[in-house]
């Protein structure tokens, strides 16, 4: 009887372990899609220049704007990550 109850577990196992789907791997086409919508300009001196532009006085009032503005340009025309991530496909 513990024999069929292990045998019978052992088959519960095993289809569930087989019926789940394979994850797919999106982080490039995210991380190209970021850099597309996101990088004003299509470079991170464009948009630097761009965020120089909008704020060209940086003063306490709009000292957090401007980091902001920067701090997304460096983040979202980052293309290292892009690079890697092409040459490890």
């Amino acid at each position: 009887m513990n024999r069929l109850l292990v045998l019978v577990v052992l088959c519960f196992v095993m289809i569930f372990s087989t019926s789940c789907q394979k994850r797919e791997d999106k982080t490039l086409e995210r991380n190209l899609f970021t850099f597309l919508i996101s990088c004003t300009g299509g470079s991170l001196e464009a948009c630097n220049a761009d965020c120089a532009a909008k704020y060209p006085d940086i003063t306490g009032v709009n000292y957090t704007s401007a980091s902001a503005c920067f701090s997304a340009c460096s983040t979202n025309c980052n293309l290292s990550t892009t690079l890697l991530l092409l040459t490890n496909k």
